[in-house]
C-alpha cells in the first residue's frame, strides 16, 4: 500500500476509516444527530483549549479563510494581509474581492514574518482587521503568533488566522485570535470536507455590523440559524462528521500535549535525517521550520524526485506551489502522519532518488 506522506491530506486512522462505515443520520430532521453535533463542537473545544464559540462547516479549509473575510470585511475597509507565502498572499485576493483594500505586508516566502514592518503599519494605519497564516505548508514556514498578535489586537483590528496546517498539531493561542480557522484533512487526519472556525465576541459583533450579501460563505447564518433555532444552514456532511469525531476521540485518548510532542520528535527526526544525508531546507532559518511539514530545496527537481520516490519507493511526497512547484519537496509529518519511522522511511526514499 502507498505511503501517502503529503502536506496534507493526511493518511487516515484505521479507526476514523471504519467511523465513515456508520449508517448515515438526518442532519435535518433527526435532533440524535443535532445533539451529536454539539458534542463534537464540545469535543473540539477540549482539543483546541478554547471556550470560545467553535464551528465545523461543511467545506475544505478554504471555505474558511474566504468566510472570514466576507464575514467582516466591507467596501472600501483596511485590512492588514501579513504574508511570508503563498496562502498570505491569498488572503489579500479575498479581501480584494470585497471590493476593500489589502495592505500587503510581505516577507519572502522563505523568511519569517519582519515584525518592526508590522508594528510600524499598525501603527501609521487603522485597520479593520488583519490576517496571518500560521503555518505556510507550502514552504514549511510557522510564523511566531506569540508576538504578533499582541501587536493586533493594541491596535484594535480583529485579528483572523488560518492555522489549517498546524490546529492539533503544535500550540495555536486560539483564545487571543478573534478568528481562527481551521481544516480536517491537516493534523486531524480526516478527509478533506470540513473547516473549523472559533470566534471570540468581537468577531461576532463585527458579523452582526456586516451587511450580509452572501450565504455559504458567511459565518453569520450559523450564528441565526444554527445558535438560534437548532437548525444548520445547510445539510451537513454527516460522514465527515463522523470521522472527525472519532479522530478527535484519538487525540483525547493520546493526550493533546503528547501529540504535540509526537509532531515535534518526528520534525526531529525528519531534520537530522535531512542534516545526515546532505539534504538542504528551504526555510532560511531552521528554527522557524514548523513541526508538521518539512520543505525540502530541490532546485529544478522536485517533480522527478516525487515521480521516483513514488515509483521507486511507493510513497507520494508533496511539491511545492506556484512558481516553487519544481523547487520544493515537501514531507508532511503532521496527523496519522507524525510517525518517526515513516518519517525515516520517507526521507531515505529521498536520498535514493536524488
Amino acid at each position: 500500500m502507498e505511503l501517502l506522506m503529503t502536506a496534507g491530506p493526511t493518511e487516515i486512522p484505521p479507526r476514523v476509516r471504519a467511523a465513515m462505515n456508520r449508517r448515515i443520520q438526518s442532519p435535518d430532521f433527526d435532533d440524535r444527530f443535532k445533539v451529536f453535533y454539539k458534542n463534537l463542537e464540545k469535543k473540539l473545544q477540549k482539543v483546541l483549549k478554547t471556550d470560545k464559540d467553535t464551528l465545523i462547516l461543511g467545506g475544505e479549509g478554504i471555505l474558511g479563510l474566504e468566510a472570514s473575510i466576507s464575514s467582516i470585511v466591507d467596501e472600501e475597509d483596511d485590512v492588514l494581509c501579513i504574508s511570508n507565502g503563498f496562502f498570505g498572499d491569498g488572503f489579500a485576493d479575498f479581501v480584494k474581492m470585497r471590493g476593500a483594500k489589502p495592505e500587503l505586508i510581505t516577507q519572502p516566502y522563505n523568511q519569517a514574518i519582519d515584525i518592526e514592518k508590522v508594528k510600524n503599519s499598525l501603527e501609521k494605519n487603522d485597520y479593520k482587521a488583519a490576517t496571518i497564516v500560521h503555518c505556510e505548508t507550502p514552504t514549511g514556514i510557522l510564523n511566531n503568533l506569540d508576538r504578533l498578535l499582541p501587536l493586533i489586537k493594541d491596535s484594535g483590528a480583529l485579528t483572523i488566522v488560518d492555522a489549517v496546517s498546524s490546529l492539533a498539531g503544535t500550540p495555536v493561542p486560539t483564545d487571543i485570535i478573534d478568528i481562527c480557522i481551521g481544516g480536517s484533512q491537516k493534523c486531524l487526519s480526516t478527509p478533506p470536507g470540513l473547516t473549523t472556525v472559533t470566534l471570540s465576541d468581537r468577531a461576532w459583533e463585527a458579523i452582526d455590523e456586516h451587511k450580509q450579501d452572501t450565504y455559504y460563505t458567511s459565518l453569520k447564518p450559523w450564528k441565526d440559524i444554527w445558535q438560534k433555532s437548532n437548525k444548520f444552514p445547510y445539510s451537513h456532511l454527516v460522514t465527515n462528521l463522523y470521522a472527525l469525531d472519532e479522530s478527535l476521540n484519538l487525540i483525547m485518548e493520546e493526550g493533546i500535549e503528547n501529540v504535540y510532542k509526537r509532531h515535534k520528535k518526528s520534525q526531529k527526526t525528519c531534520i537530522e535525517m535531512c542534516r545526515e544525508n546532505g539534504l538542504e531546507f528551504y526555510p532560511k532559518n531552521p528554527e522557524t521550520m514548523s513541526p508538521t511539514v518539512t520543505a525540502i530545496q530541490m532546485n529544478g527537481k522536485a517533480k522527478k524526485i516525487q515521480k521516483t520516490v513514488q515509483k521507486e519507493s511507493n510513497i507520494l511526497l508533496s511539491t511545492g506551489l506556484g512558481e516553487l512547484e519544481n523547487d520544493i519537496i515537501r514531507v508532511g509529518h503532521m496527523g496519522y502522519n507524525a510517525d518517526p519511522h515513516k518519517v525515516r522511511r520517507t526521507v531515505n526514499a529521498i536520498k535514493k532518488a536524488k
